[in-house]
């Protein structure tokens, strides 16, 4: 009996001796594997942009910039695929007037470039977010038709064959923006870099199918352009922001296009990518667009915009190949339970560990792990903050007048990691915004840099809604730092640019603020007060509200002296609502006429009515769109636009 006992237990010691030996092998291999770097050591200086604003506006460029660009694109640095947009266009519209050495190096590089994930190579390239795959599809397709009958040396592949690969995820990404919407919704930084591609594939598609269904997708952003801008301003609750695009509305990167579109003058003198768009050939905006992007009447929109981890699985789109990756990787989704192991698997099959985004991916490459199928209950169990870098569905609620916006991300994952999101936001003018959060890094070094920062994103997302021009915010700060978390603050705060108010006070837990004759109320659980500036801590800052309390509200209301009078009689009406909260439910008693209630990771009643924040596609008196929807109807001013995607039907009356 005890010879069995002992065989036994010998047998378990040497079991965990290999397993352990296997895994330790694996952390072995796994370290390894170093970053490739992003950026090259030196910066190369000179844009391409630049070069397509000389040649189109007859400027004899510095064509010595071209060196430059290529050699960054040879070295597969991230956003080369950024450098393609303009270069593409050069070739297409002015490869006569480029001397042909420039000609020959612009060819050798596109030849021995590497244009999606599964090519060969290792590198530390971006493809994966939503607007890469479109400017990397969209590069390797029109490149790849432009030099179809030339060998593609990475690779060994035809230009014919690059432009048939480019061309199906061309139309993927197509097909996945007209069933749900962009995923980085929204967003004045990225919206001009799918905005170029786009332009490219209007103009210089070899295919009908493509220039069609590139003409309506580009339909689509501008309407999402046009209904979610204040006067030429485009800051909304978006997927993706960063702290220039929140903070400064007169300053976004879609400021060119919209000038381009409309009358607002944004003095825009951008020389980006944008430029491709403002170039083309082929597209012609719908006249409805435009006049949804000159009405300024009082107006509620919503929307719904991309697909929640839940829906992936549904909809069958985790898993290795291309539509599957695309859709989940465009949100950015890598660690959470329902994606890890196919986030793995997909790394593992490209040989992508070394770059340097995924890199930290190799702490879990373990192949037990992996064999067991344990990578999701390691991912419930640690909860990573990287599970908040996700873009799940955008619910969108808009109301706009002809003095002010708002914005919110209705209801979206309250209290969980955020990443660069950006879930409520107000406009006061062209140049005023006014939005809370709370920062993921605390005053101190690195805190304006990466995401999310003090600024950017959010260390944990509010319950957020709201309802015409009052939103409600609960904040809930756990107890202790989540896994990779860098710290927690215990305070929320407001950007409240206190030098671009022509008036403003804080009284207690009371902020007011007015510019020309638009006001806005921020009303806090605690005490408001302005902090120290987070460059030089020994001075007060000037547009840093602060809010201690891990538990805390936010309430925020906008007007105007037409609707509310004076300043003074707006604030004191604002003072005379009632408010409750009992550390889950806050409840606001306004004007005495509604009632506006929310409870933490609960429902939103408006006079005691809850409220459905799952919408549809497209709501609002421009457009009532399902979603999914086989076709869609853009109407206002007696002019409309009728888009079919899958029969290839534009039609404006």
């Amino acid at each position: 009996m005890f010879k069995k006992i002992l065989v036994v237990i010998i047998s378990i010691v040497l079991v965990l001796i290999a397993l352990g030996s296997w895994m330790a092998y694996d952390f072995f291999k796994n370290d390894k594997v170093d970053k490739i770097p992003s950026r090259p050591s030196e910066r190369l200086e000179g844009s391409i942009n630049h070069v397509l604003y000389d040649l189109e506006n007859d400027i004899e460029p510095n064509f010595d910039v071209i060196t430059n660009v290529m050699d960054y694109v040879e070295g597969r640095y991230d956003v080369s695929d950024f450098r393609l947009q303009s270069t593409t266009r050069i070739l297409y519209e002015h490869s006569e007037d480029v001397p042909s050495t420039y000609l020959d190096d612009i060819k050798d590089t596109v030849l021995g470039f590497k244009y999606w994930m599964d090519q060969p190579g290792e590198d530390s390239m971006c493809f994966w977010s939503e607007n890469h795959q479109i400017m990397f599809s969209a590069s390797e397709y029109l490149l790849g038709h432009y030099y179809q009958d030339e060998i593609f040396t990475n690779d060994g592949l035809t230009g014919l064959q690059h432009k048939e690969m480019g061309k199906e995820r061309v139309l993927t990404w197509l097909e996945q923006r007209w069933l749900y919407g962009f995923t980085e919704y929204y967003s004045n930084t990225y919206y001009v870099e799918d905005i170029a591609p786009l332009s490219n594939l209007v103009d210089f598609a070899p295919d009908e199918e493509v220039r069609i269904k590139a003409s309506i997708i580009l339909d689509l952003l501008l309407y999402d352009l046009a209904t979610q801008s204040y006067q030429g301003t485009f800051v909304s609750a978006s997927g993706r922001m960063y702290e220039n695009g929140k903070k400064h509305p007169d300053n976004h990167s879609m400021r060119s296009v919209v000038e381009n579109i409309w009358d607002y003058e944004v003095g825009s003198e951008r020389k980006g990518m944008d430029l491709n768009f403002i170039y083309n050939n082929n597209y012609i905006v719908p006249e409805v667009i435009k006049e949804i992007g000159n009405d300024h009447n009082e107006v509620i929109i919503k929307a719904s915009n991309g697909l929640t981890l839940e829906e992936l699985k549904e909809k069958n789109l985790i898993g290795q190949n291309d539509p599957q990756i695309m859709m989940q990787w465009a949100m950015e989704a890598f660690t959470n339970p329902e994606v890890i192991t196919n986030s793995m698997k997909y790394i593992n099959n490209n040989n992508m560990l070394s770059n340097e985004f995924l890199n930290d991916f190799k702490m879990v490459n373990i192949t037990l792990l992996r064999e067991l199928g344990l990578l999701p209950l390691v991912s419930k169990i640690l909860n990573p903050k990287t599970n908040g870098t996700a873009i799940e569905r955008g619910n969108i609620y808009t109301y706009k007048t002809d003095d002010f916006y708002m914005s919110t991300a209705q209801n979206h994952q309250p209290g969980e990691f955020a990443d660069q999101q950006h879930v409520f936001t107000t406009t006061l003018s062209n140049t005023v915004t006014v939005f809370h959060q709370h920062p993921a890094k605390a005053i101190g070094e690195g805190a304006l840099s990466g995401s999310p920062g003090y600024w950017v994103g959010y260390g944990r997302f509010p319950h957020s809604v709201q309802d015409e021009n009052i939103n409600l915010s609960i904040y809930k700060i756990p107890d202790k730092t989540g896994f990779m978390e860098d710290g927690l603050s215990y305070f929320t705060h407001a950007y409240f640019p206190t030098t671009l108010f022509d008036e403003y006070t804080i009284e207690g837990n009371y902020a007011f603020a007015r510019v020309d004759d638009t006001y806005a109320a921020l009303i806090g659980k605690n005490d408001l007060y302005l902090g120290q500036d987070i460059t030089d801590p020994s001075v007060t800052s000037t547009d840093d509200l602060i809010q201690d309390g891990a538990i805390t509200y936010w309430v925020t209301e906008v007007s105007s002296a037409s609707l509310d009078g004076t300043f003074t009689e707006f604030m004191t009406r604002i003072k005379e609502n009632d408010i409750n909260f009992d550390s889950s439910s806050l409840t606001l008693q306004y004007d005495s006429s509604k009632q506006l209630e929310v409870t933490f990771k609960g429902d939103f009643l408006v006079d005691d009515e809850v409220i459905d924040t799952n919408y549809k596609r497209f709501d609002s008196p421009y457009a009532s769109v399902l979603r999914e929807a086989d076709t869609m109807t853009i109407s206002f001013n007696n002019k409309s636009l009728y888009l079919d995607f899958y029969n290839m039907e534009r039609r404006e009356d």
